[in-house]
Order: C-alpha cells, then structure tokens, then sequence
C-alpha cells in the first residue's frame, strides 16, 4: 500500500518544457528554467499540492527501471545519495523531458521536480521524488473588488483535479530499480512519458498478469475465433463470457482448469495455447500458467470484454452476461438465421 497523506514536500522546482514545433521561430516557447527551488511553501499549499500530485497513485500498475534506463534513473539515484543536487538533477531531467518529444509537439507545458519525505510503502516510510507534466489549461474567474465594486477577469490555469502525466519514484529496493507509481493519460501517438523518458518497465504482479491473460482472451476471440467461419458469434460470445466469468468467480488461476472449462475443444485450445505464446513473445511478458486473480483487474477489464454480434447492417446485440439467455436458430421458411433472447425484465 501506498500512502503520501502525510508527505512532505521537502524542495521543489517548477520549468518551463517548451514547444519543440514552434521553439526555432519563437524563443518565448523554448524551455524556460526557474533560477532556483521554490524557497517556501505554506502549510495549505504544501496539502493541495500533495493533493493534486497524488493523483498519479490512481493507475494501478507498479514499474521499475529498465535494465537500460540511463538519464532519469541516474539522476534519480544521485538526488537520493545527495539532496544538495537536486536542482542541478531537475535540468538534466527537463532537458531529457525536452529530447524526448517529438517533433511536432504543440504543448508548452510546467514540468514539476518534487522531493517528498515520509511517504509510506506498506510498512516503511521512505523518500520519494516526483515527476510531473501539466499540459493543459483551463479558464477560471478572479473575482475584484475595490472601494467602489465587485468586478472580475479571466484567466487561465492549471486544473487541480487532473494531471496529464506524473510519477513517484520511491527511495526503495533501488538494485532492483527502485519502486515507481506512475499514470500517463496520453493516448494516440503521444504516448512517450513512461517509456521513453522515465524508460521504466511493468512490474508482473497478480494485476499485471490477470490484465495480460484477459487481453490476450480478448485478442484470441478476434484475431483467431473470429476468423474461423466454424465458430458461430455467439460461440465467440460464450468464451468471452465464461472467461470473465471464470475470473470472477476465483481467487486463482489455473490455466488448465480454465481452459477445460471456458473452451472445451481440444483443437481450440491448443489454437488457443500457440496464441498465447505468440502473444507473450510480442509483447516480452511470461504469462505464467497459474497466478493469483487480482479483483481490480478483472473490473477494469470488463469494459473491453463487452461482446457485441454484428448483425447485417441492421441490428448489433450487446451481450454484457449470461450467454445462456440467448439462442441461436434459422427459420426455413424465411431462410434466415435468428437470434431469441430470454430476460425476465423490461426497462
């Protein structure tokens, strides 16, 4: 468990990352670094900042370094063995943010380097150095008044309730790579901050692999099942369902077990066995045979593993459980396929 509640912030530096598209014809939108750490922070400040940082704990997953991560993880480590470094660390780790974008990179953005004390990490209070990115603005209201009236100007800032990138990394098992809670919202082609600039990997824990065998059930149903004009849709839409099902309803995994139970057909499953390896070696993961079932992954996953039967162009059914209330025939004398659904309520 992870708990920054009662951190504190200890040094602080804000820059400036600028607009690698627009940085050679405007230097106002080159990096702009601050001369000096941040000298006081007050104590309702030091709780909204905590606040607003520690929504980088949301993501579930847990990282370490790579074994070749070189500048973030370097810089890292010589703040941890010397405090007295870390503004001239937090430029070496601006100028890696900067080299990392890419080249048409429209964001002009803060860049935050925190040091943080009395963080805990299940049962150990360790230090922490955190990395954020804010992105984007929002318009707020400041009201004015004088002697005469109450009046008021826009302006823009910094949301509180969301940061678009960020990570902690914890003063913890540091042979290994140390411990990093990081969340990148990105999505599309801007997908650079946890691989490319912390360059940290996934640690495979219980919710790393539950998330990885339900992807690779999920891709097995439309890569290979989908492809096979013997599996009908709703046979598709029964493995699904039973392979959520089966997560569910355990505390671990046995592949064996699940596969007998969710499949059946020998044939299958041994499609199903060469997929996954396949799968495991694009993806450089093990994908072991037998894990326990993290619960919070099994949640998240049940929204991509919604199945829906694509019917002409006409009808889509969206099957979210219970495949055995629906049924699959063909009327002879109209010559067309047929699904019936039985339910017990109508909303």
């Amino acid at each position: 468990m992870i708990d920054i509640s009662n951190a504190n912030i200890e040094s602080l530096v804000i820059h400036k990352i600028g607009m690698k598209a627009a940085a050679e014809e405007d230097p106002k939108r080159q990096n702009f670094y601050s001369k000096h750490e941040i000298q006081f922070i007050d104590e309702q400040t030091q709780y909204i900042l905590n606040s607003f940082f520690s929504l980088s704990l949301k993501a579930p997953e847990l990282y370490r370094f790579r074994d070749d991560s070189f500048a973030v993880k370097e810089e890292v480590a010589r703040i941890f063995q010397q405090k007295g470094e870390f503004y001239s660390s937090s430029i070496k780790l601006a100028e890696k943010l900067y080299n990392v974008l890419d080249e048409n990179d429209q964001t002009y953005s803060e860049f935050y380097v925190v040091y943080f004390s009395n963080c805990m990490v299940d049962d150990n209070m360790v230090d922490a150095v955190g990395l954020f990115k804010s992105e984007s603005k929002e318009t707020f209201l400041k009201i004015l008044q004088n002697e005469n009236e109450v009046n008021f100007q826009a302006e823009s800032g910094i949301s509180l309730k969301k940061i678009e990138k960020g990570c902690f990394i914890f003063n913890i098992e540091p042979e290994y790579g140390y411990l990093i809670k990081a969340q990148d919202s990105s999505k599309g082609d801007n997908v650079y901050w946890i691989d490319k600039f912390i360059e940290a990997k996934v640690i495979e824990n219980e919710y790393f692999n539950t998330e990885s065998f339900l992807k690779i059930c999920k891709e097995f149903n439309e890569e290979i099942l989908a492809q096979n004009e013997s599996v009908k849709n709703d046979e598709r839409v029964k493995f699904l369902q039973n392979s959520l099902n089966y997560f569910q309803t355990n505390q671990t995994f046995d592949e064996k077990q699940f596969t007998q139970e969710t499949i059946g057909n020998p044939e299958v499953i041994e499609a199903f066995d060469n997929f996954k390896q396949h799968y495991s070696r694009i993806h450089e993961i093990e994908a072991p045979n037998s894990f326990d079932i993290d619960e919070t992954a099994v949640k998240k996953s049940k929204r991509y593993l919604r199945s829906v039967i694509k019917l002409d162009k006409n009808f889509h059914i969206y099957v979210h459980s219970r495949p055995e209330f629906l049924e699959r025939g063909y009327d002879e004398n109209r010559g067309k396929s047929f699904y019936k659904v039985f339910f017990e309520i109508e909303s």
